[in-house]
């Protein structure tokens, strides 16, 4: 991944994704790991969330973790970062359906600038190069707000190029001491061979030591051929038919060495074996006594152990027993929960005065009525009376 071109002040700016990065998980997982350490995430996270620290292949290798304890995980560093640098809004926990934990989290990000086109269910599986990236985006935030910045390793070049020896030859240290010191010795006679130059050719100016910077009077040419000389002599060389040699000799030094530890090593290991035995023996004999004396109580072990097993085996066959009796006993209580509706109803239809309230007032209405006919008959019958008296007067 990128780095974002740094902004004002030497700061970079967080990055801003689009998509996933096609890159190596395990290195983009090593890149995570180690901005991990420098946010000190064992003791910040790790002691408190009681979990072990991550290794390089937590969140690369699909084959190293469970994966849901590895989407935990991850959400629980994804929510821990997201709180460093401030953006955190929800909870998220270990009872969280997966698919809300995804979605919150991918809000989340695109809340802080960091647009990722992912699929939910490659981060539910916990490993692979999107939450890789994903972590290694937060880790750049993170590092920014605290003000961390990584910057690119300086490599200084060497003031001279090292001469490497000739190959397939190795030099033994006792050799190359020896060969050393004859180097030198030649280079001491060289050297005194310059000085008498140097001597010879600044006679003439020795006067003018006190008061003068003393100058050589060698020629140029004269030192080139000198070096042509002594260049050849510095390179150590060591011939191969002088290998064996060496080999040979560190061969005769180890083994007077091992032949000076033999005897104490021999007198030592003798001494851990009685040791060791008489602890086995120890152990054998108090071993055999618990056995004797414990007789009795392995025994009643065993009875026990026997009642306990067919205890349990009573108890599963009479687990199957309660549980159809339970069944049972809810059928019957539900229907007992019917019939105390139904006398319920019909108790509060018995209970109830208003049917006989209207019948009482119905038959006051046909009394009231009854006595207003028998009033209507009498005056009719008084009227058919008269009427009678009248035509037997008229008639007569």
């Amino acid at each position: 991944m990128a780095d974002a071109p740094p902004a004002e002040g030497g700061e970079k700016r967080a990055p801003i994704l689009s998509g996933p990065t096609a890159s190596d998980p395990f290195v983009d997982m090593e890149e995570v790991l180690e901005k991990l350490k420098i946010l000190d995430y064992e003791k910040n996270f790790c002691e408190t969330s009681k979990c072990k620290p991550i290794t390089r292949t937590q969140f690369a290798d699909p084959k190293s973790q469970n994966p849901a304890e590895n989407f935990k995980l991850f959400a629980s560093l994804v929510q821990w970062l997201m709180v460093l640098n401030g953006n955190y809004t929800e909870q998220w926990d270990r009872f969280t359906d997966p698919n809300v934990t995804v979605a919150n989290m991918m809000s989340e990000l695109r809340n802080m600038g960091i647009n990722l086109d992912i699929p939910p269910h490659k981060l539910k599986a916990g490993h692979g190069p999107e939450v890789c990236t994903i972590l290694s985006s937060l880790c750049d935030i993170t590092l920014q707000k605290q003000k961390k910045i990584l910057k690119k390793p300086v490599h200084h070049p060497d003031a001279y190029a090292e001469e490497a020896p000739p190959e397939g030859i190795e030099i033994a240290d006792d050799a190359a001491d020896e060969m050393v010191d004859e180097v030198v010795e030649e280079e001491e006679d060289d050297v005194d061979g310059q000085e008498d130059m140097f001597v010879a050719g600044a006679s003439d100016a020795a006067p003018e030591l006190e008061t003068s910077i003393l100058e050589s009077k060698v020629d140029a040419h004269q030192w080139r051929l000198e070096l042509e000389r002594v260049a050849p002599q510095l390179k150590v060389v060591l011939q191969s038919a002088k290998e064996w040699r060496s080999h040979l000799d560190a061969a005769i030094s180890l083994d007077k060495q091992f032949s000076e530890s033999l005897p104490t090593t021999k007198e030592s290991l003798k001494r851990i074996e009685r040791e060791v035995s008489e602890v086995i023996e120890k152990i054998t004999k108090r071993e055999s006594h618990y056995n004797r004396n414990c007789d009795n109580l392995v025994s009643k072990y065993r009875e026990v152990q026997d009642q306990l097993n067919e205890k349990q085996a009573d108890y599963s066959k009479n687990s199957g027993h309660i549980t159809e009796l339970t069944n049972e006993l809810a059928q019957v209580s539900d229907e007992l929960e019917n019939v105390k509706t139904q006398m319920d109803e019909r108790g509060q239809g018995m209970t109830d005065t208003s049917p006989l309230l209207n019948i009482k007032k119905a038959l006051s209405r046909l009394k009231t009525e009854g006595k207003q006919m028998e009033l209507q008959i009498g005056a009719v019958e008084h009227a058919l009376l008269q009427v009678n008296k009248k035509q037997a007067k008229g008639g007569g």
